[in-house]
């Protein structure tokens, strides 16, 4: 199993959520506690897990962290060898880039109601 990162958008006056954007990160489940401990949050698969303007700063912070000390989270890597820190410094990279694209085309408005799903 992975995770799959979709940026979304609620309709007005609806329950419902239309992807936005062009995330295309994905990663095995295997580093979930890399994830966690190198952003600080919890990871809430299959759910909305808040703004994007208040969750991609924590994944900036996590990629800062696996580049600067990688060393702290390879004991949580998986033995298997499907889940490692490079993967998910990788896994990173690839939702802020996602999201710096996005947020270049995109007016503001949408920007702060952008939600970040963990899919």
């Amino acid at each position: 199993m992975s995770y799959d990162i979709t940026f979304k958008v609620r309709v007005a006056d609806t329950d419902k959520y239309i992807d936005v954007g062009n995330c295309e990160a994905n990663i095995t489940w295997n580093v979930r506690k890399i994830i966690e401990l190198s952003t600080g949050l919890p990871w809430i698969n299959e759910e909305n897990n808040g703004l994007c303007v208040e969750v991609i700063p924590h994944i900036q912070k996590g990629y800062d962290e696996l580049c600067a000390h990688p060393e702290r989270y390879k004991q949580y890597e998986a033995k298997n060898g499907w889940g490692t820190v490079e993967g998910a410094r990788r896994f990173f990279g690839d939702i802020l880039n996602a999201w710096n694209d996005y947020v270049q085309y995109q007016v503001p408005e949408i920007i702060a109601v952008t939600t970040f799903w963990i899919t």
